[in-house]
Parts: C-alpha cells; sequence; structure tokens
C-alpha cells in the first residue's frame, strides 16, 4: 500500500468483503480451525492477566469476539473498533445477550486513524485483523499513540508453519480446501481466497517485531503457537527497562 488512493480502496474492498461475510463469519472461523480459534484468543489473553488492564481497546474488533474475551479480564472499560457495521451488528448483538452485563462499546472506526486521544487506555489489542490494515506500521503507530505508557500491545494472527512436511500440508489447506468450503458455506469463495493470500504477505515471527519496534515499542516478542500456525505479538510503550 504505496500512496493514500491505494490504501483507501484496500479498506474499501476489505469493509465490503467482511460485511458480505458477517452472517456466517463466526461459523466458519470456528469450523475451519477445528474451534482452536478460541483456544488461541483466551492463550493470547493469558500473556496479560498479570496487567490487569482497566481500559482496552480491540482494533478490526469483527463480531467483538477478542474484546468480550478481554472482557472477562474485568476491566473497566473495553472499546472495540471495526470498519464492517454488518460484523458490528452482530457484535452488538452478542453483548446485548451477555448476564451479567459486560463493560464493552462497539464503534464504526479505522485503526489507522483512532478517534481517541493519547494516552487512553492501558491495552490495546488485535485478533486476525492487523494483517487487513491498509498501512500496518500506521495502524501500530495509533496503538503506540493512544496507549498509556507502560501500556501493552497484544496482537494474535496466522502464521505460515515452517516445518517442511507440515508446511506442505498445512498450504495445500489453506490454498485450496479452506477457499472451497469457505465459499461453499458463505457464498463469498473470493473472500476465503483472500486469507490465504493475506497471511503470505503479512510480516511474521521477527520481521512483525521489528515493526513492533519501528513503532517503539519496547519488551518486544512473540510466541508460536500450534506448530505455528498462529503466534501471540506483545510490546510495551516505553523505554526498555534497565
Amino acid at each position: 500500500m504505496e500512496n493514500k488512493q491505494n490504501v483507501a480502496e484496500h479498506k474499501r474492498r476489505n469493509r465490503d468483503m467482511f460485511n458480505a461475510i458477517a452472517r456466517r463469519y463466526d461459523l466458519l472461523n470456528h469450523l475451519l480451525s477445528g474451534g482452536v480459534d478460541v483456544y488461541w484468543r483466551r492463550r493470547a489473553l493469558d500473556c496479560a492477566l498479570e496487567t490487569s488492564p482497566q481500559r482496552v481497546l480491540d482494533l478490526a474488533t469483527g463480531t467483538g469476539d477478542f474484546a468480550l474475551a478481554a472482557a472477562r479480564l474485568g476491566p473497566q472499560q473495553v472499546v472495540g473498533v471495526d470498519m464492517a457495521v454488518e460484523m458490528l451488528r452482530l457484535g452488538a448483538a452478542k453483548v446485548a445477550a451477555k448476564r451479567p452485563p459486560m463493560p464493552l462499546e462497539l464503534l464504526v472506526g479505522d485503526a489507522e486513524q483512532l478517534p481517541f486521544q493519547d494516552n487512553t487506555f492501558d491495552m490495546v489489542t488485535g485478533a486476525f485483523g492487523v494483517r487487513n490494515f491498509g498501512n500496518i506500521p500506521r495502524g501500530l503507530a495509533e496503538a503506540y499513540r493512544v496507549l498509556k505508557p507502560g501500556g501493552q500491545l497484544l496482537v494474535l494472527d496466522f502464521c505460515e508453519p515452517t516445518a517442511p512436511l507440515f508446511r506442505q500440508l498445512y498450504l495445500f489447506y489453506f490454498h485450496k480446501v479452506l477457499p472451497l468450503i469457505g465459499g461453499l458455506i458463505s457464498g463469498q469463495r473470493r473472500a476465503y481466497a483472500y486469507l490465504p493470500r493475506s497471511v503470505g504477505t503479512f510480516p511474521q515471527g521477527q520481521a512483525f517485531v521489528e515493526l513492533l519496534v519501528a513503532a517503539g515499542f519496547s519488551q518486544t516478542r512473540y510466541t508460536p503457537m500450534t506448530l505455528g500456525i498462529a503466534a501471540v505479538y506483545q510490546g510495551v510503550k516505553g523505554p526498555v527497562d534497565e
């Protein structure tokens, strides 16, 4: 995404695509991952348990699964932001059904132009959405800006495994089986062909950690999960501890 026109077009296409698949999005996530996406979210948030964040922002929140999981940490406020209105409508229905009510608000917004003041949140999260940003460094810079000093960034996303045999099986499933099943169930095969392409072009492992460092984060690290098909990335706003 080298210029503003390309970035804007990328965002528009993604917004329209996720609006189109919103109704089947959660079902397909669970089916296509064998339910392991639920485990990944829980494992990612385990990394934040010791920090006890009071104000949490979830970027590219979609239908709100990660924001809802974060709300169970006991914060005073969780805000989820996404550009796809249909995804947010489904998320709002989930939030409304929770008893007791959760301190969770879902807003239409762009993660690369956040409508919040500097130093607002204790934790910023993003699950399976950061790779869809039109300008990833810009999105990370915005996350850094709205975090309080000492606040934590937590990103969960797909990776391509490196073990040769497993990588071959994974790529066959990801590029052949997933688009077919996803397309049949959702009627949007193009959307599920986009998924493996987006993972293939996403900076993974140390490459993403280097983007975190460039955005100003310290105490950066990543933790691979499930044979390297997903990873949790962490960074803290502030100088490296002496």
